[in-house]
């Protein structure tokens, strides 16, 4: 009994140790302009109508730049990533919330296009910060005639 005692503290003990083992590097400092993060974003990724570029990627954790258009956007559902959002640039409206039926399913049960029913709408501006849940449906559109440009910080749930 007495040895089980002591195996099980010193397990105890040692588990924070084990949990610091990370599967990526940690960042080194890094530093992008706002020129380059511009210049990134404003050439649109493959078949799609908006820019995106990454600044750290991660298991569990990444950083994305966005810049969307007045057009061609599509609702999205990340079953297990929380999206962290400040707006930087333009204008737009935030689609949250609802129903999303009839969407692609992707890599990770991420969900894209289809119809969004039930939701509810949002001015957004620069400065604007918004939480958007896992699983929760939701699209971003810039104000017609202009662009939306926003930083995402991702975590997984």
């Amino acid at each position: 009994m007495r040895m089980m005692l002591i195996a099980s503290t010193a397990l105890m003990l040692a588990a924070p140790a084990f949990a610091q083992v990370r599967a990526t590097a940690p960042d080194a400092y890094k530093f992008v302009s706002a020129g380059e993060i511009d210049k990134l974003i404003s050439k649109p990724e493959e078949g799609r109508v908006y820019g995106a570029t990454f600044v750290t990627d991660h298991e569990n954790h990444y950083i994305e730049f966005v810049k969307r258009l007045d057009h061609g956007n599509s609702a999205e559902l990340h079953p297990h990533w929380i999206d962290q959002i400040t707006i930087i640039a333009g204008e737009g409206v935030l689609t949250f919330g609802g129903t999303l039926t009839g969407g692609t399913v992707a890599a990770g049960g991420e969900v894209r296009g289809g119809t969004q029913a039930g939701a509810i709408t949002q001015k957004l501006a620069p400065g604007d910060f918004v939480l958007i849940p896992a699983g929760s449906a939701h699209k971003f559109d810039a104000a017609p005639g202009k662009s939306l440009t926003y930083v995402v910080s991702k975590a997984r749930q």
